[in-house]
């Protein structure tokens, strides 16, 4: 169809034409060409260089895709879009003089049009995101079939900043220059080569310098079985919050896990109290813009965070009646090991004879010692101060407990054939003489009443179940004997049982189960548990507050006596076998798994 305006101009001629009847009139051979680039999937191919074959006119489409071509000489024109290192695509177009036709080219992923140069930015990577005033990459290789690489015109531009950089590729076609200087915000950068025949190409990419600023995490250090975490400042004006993350699984950032978050921009220190019970942690600050967008810092390591990592679960603890330190009973490894518990350093370790029982620790008047039983028919005492062996009783019969009773003596539980010949016998300390005998049950795990010359035990060797009181004087003789009224009716476990500090109570088995400590053994009821199972005991000078520590789940219960009613916990960074009371602070021996731990360590933690 004829273009008005053509029409026009041949009109104003002919009306000349009437005075100068010899000029010619005036005949157009152009046309215009507009096209429309998309790729295979429908989508407008943005940024395209468009052009004739034979060269004669070129453009670059627009968000839409398209770009008009004026003034194409009349006749069929092969007509060209290329799109940067993407691809390229063609078609024929006849172009009628003074009319405007309209064309569409596919794009063809990796096809080159064999005329504009070719791009491939190697640097920085698609989308990736960075924090204002980073030092930012730009690198790409450039080649042309015509043009050596050196004398093609480069044009790096921001869409916000506009031209950063025209240096030209060297001879290899690598062009590269660094820049701190973006400004804040959403980039589209566009590279833009052309070679000496006027041919261009494209290439964009997409980058954002709206992420914070990175914070730097400094060395990692150890403060009161904490770890303590430090940083840098942030130094942007758009903080949110701090996040601090640990990883025992390497310094990788799919295992890192939320430990902590700071709203203080100010605040740039914190402490892990729970630290792991691992050979090795790592940790990272995470900072949080009010974009919500996010920065992650560098990794920093610590060596046993949560203290020294024994390669064994203790199978008791033992605490020094006044040192800072425990003693951990290993019976499958035959082995004693005594730690400082302040210092978190092992001290002295030593082999055990035989098959060990349980043992004791206590001053019977030749400084403190450790009681150690043995089924191979004797009690070995050890030195608490270096381990050395002190002094060899023989039981003549396989002895399961030891107790020392303060006084020089000691009360041995032994399994005699038949087993009701006293299997609760005394020997004195000085010169292992046996002293006395008693009881009906073997197999039975004894423990002393504070502040008095009597005792409780939980037999292992029979059915059902049964708990002893036993009297003796200060010279280790029998004096009196009381067997609980229950036999079974409640819970009762030799393994986890304590009696309280001030001797009023005892309290036992996974659900806490409390008896009176006296002669009587009345059952008091349980200590609340829900779904928790206890692992031990602990209490305080006066026996009013109950400290359980439980095996399904990393924490010591704290519970009220006589109410029996828990109304607080303390959280572990391990699950507790053991607990000790010192003064305001428990010391809980704790393995880093629920069941089937193959190491355990020491965390020591406040009473609130």
């Amino acid at each position: 169809m004829k273009n008005l305006k053509y029409l026009g101009i041949t009109f104003f001629i002919l009306f000349l034409g009437c005075e100068k009847d010899k000029d010619e009139p005036f005949v157009s051979t152009e046309g215009d060409v507009y096209v429309t680039v998309k790729y295979n999937d429908g989508t407008f191919a943005e940024n395209a260089i468009v052009y004739t074959k034979p060269d004669s006119v070129q453009g670059v489409t627009d968000n839409f895709g398209t770009v008009l071509l004026k003034g194409l000489e009349k006749g069929n024109t092969e007509i060209i879009a290329n799109v940067g290192n993407i691809g390229a695509g063609k078609t024929i177009a006849e172009v009628i003089p003074n009319d405007l036709v309209e064309v569409n080219i596919e794009i063809i992923k990796g096809i080159s049009d064999g005329k504009s140069p070719q791009i491939s930015i190697t640097s920085p990577a698609a989308e990736l995101d960075f924090s204002y005033g980073d030092a930012i990459e730009f690198s790409a290789i450039v080649s042309d079939e015509a043009t050596p690489s050196e004398d093609i015109i480069i044009i790096w531009k921001s869409d916000i900043d506009g031209i950063l950089n025209t240096e030209s590729p060297n001879e290899s076609g690598v062009v590269s220059f660094t820049s701190a200087t973006l400004s804040k915000g959403q980039h589209t950068i566009t590279l833009t080569a052309e070679d000496l025949d006027g041919f261009k190409s494209i290439a964009t990419l997409n980058i954002s310098t709206l992420n914070p600023q990175k914070v730097e995490l400094g060395q990692l250090s150890k403060e009161n079985g904490n770890v303590k975490i430090s940083w840098t400042k942030y130094k942007g004006d758009d903080f949110a919050k701090y996040e601090v993350y640990r990883s025992t699984q390497g310094c990788y950032e799919e295992y890192l896990e939320l430990i902590g978050e700071i709203n203080d921009i100010s605040d740039t220190t914190f402490y892990d109290v729970t630290p792991p019970l691992e050979y090795q942690a790592c940790y990272a600050i995470k900072v949080t813009n009010n974009s919500s967008l996010s920065c992650l810092s560098n990794f920093s390591t610590i060596d046993y965070p949560g203290g020294v990592v024994f390669n064994f679960v203790p199978d008791d603890m033992l605490k020094h009646p006044t040192e800072k330190y425990v003693y951990l009973i290993s019976k499958s490894n035959q082995k004693v090991v005594k730690y400082d518990y302040t210092n978190d350093i092992i001290i002295k370790e030593t082999s055990l004879q035989g098959t060990v029982g349980f043992c004791d620790i206590n001053n019977n008047g030749f400084g403190v010692e450790l009681y150690v039983p043995s089924r191979d028919g004797n009690v070995y005492v050890y030195n608490a101060d270096d381990l050395s062996l002190s002094k060899k009783i023989s039981t003549e019969l396989p002895a399961t407990c030891a107790v020392a009773d303060g006084h020089g003596n000691i009360i041995v539980s032994v399994v005699p054939s038949p087993w009701w010949e006293q299997p609760v016998r005394t020997y004195q300390r000085s010169n292992g003489m046996n002293i006395d005998g008693a009881g009906d049950q073997d197999l039975e795990r004894l423990r002393k009443i504070p502040g008095k010359d009597e005792y409780i035990s939980i037999n292992q060797g029979s059915s059902p179940t049964d708990m002893q009181h036993y009297k003796f004087d200060d010279q280790a003789k029998f004096l009196e004997e009381n067997d609980d009224s229950y036999h079974g009716d409640y819970a009762l476990d030799a393994e986890i049982y304590r009696i309280s500090e001030d001797g009023s109570y005892v309290i036992t088995a996974y659900n806490g189960s409390v008896y009176l400590a006296n002669s009587g053994m009345s059952y008091q009821g349980n200590l609340e548990n829900g779904n928790l199972k206890y692992s031990d005991f602990a209490f305080s000078s006066d026996g009013k507050v109950i400290y359980a520590a439980t095996s399904n789940r990393k924490s010591i219960q704290i519970g009220k006596y006589p109410s029996l009613i828990r109304d607080n916990e303390i959280a572990l960074s391990g699950y507790p076998h053991f607990i000790q009371r010192d003064g305001d602070k428990l010391i809980a021996a704790v393995t880093s798994e629920q069941e089937n731990s193959i190491k355990s360590g020491i965390e020591i933690v406040d009473i609130p």
